[in-house]
């Protein structure tokens, strides 16, 4: 009986002293060292790692899937605007043209339409 407790009593002190092999919640930081965990992603437009959903100025579906939300930050002076969507590159930023915004490639335009934005892709 003393010889089990004792082995037992062993086996639970060593295994209490196997390393975890989890990553460390936080340790996920990017080149900006923002948090991909906690949700946090680089504006380029701030400046800083925001939420995007809390930081947005303008939340919109996304057209290509409904399930999806599309953040817009707008800049102080409505200059500019950046785009965070799932299939949209990141820092993406549009730039103010007559009737909304467009990228300087032009392949995503946010659009003022009928007193509504709308997202092209």
């Amino acid at each position: 009986m003393k010889t089990a407790l004792a082995a037992f009593i062993a086996a639970t002190a060593l295994s209490a002293c196997a390393a975890p092999s989890e990553p460390t919640l936080g340790g996920d930081r990017d080149a900006h060292g923002c948090i991909g965990s906690a949700g946090y992603s680089w504006s380029a437009l701030k400046q800083t790692c925001v939420q995007a959903w809390q930081a947005a100025d303008l939340k919109l579906d996304d057209p290509a899937n409904s399930t999806l939300a599309v953040y817009v930050i707008f800049s102080e002076d409505k200059a500019q605007a950046e785009i965070f969507a799932a299939d949209v590159p990141q820092n993406t930023l549009l730039e103010a043209v007559k009737g909304g915004y467009a990228s300087r490639d032009g392949k995503v335009r946010l659009m003022r339409e009928n007193q509504q934005w709308r997202l092209i892709k």
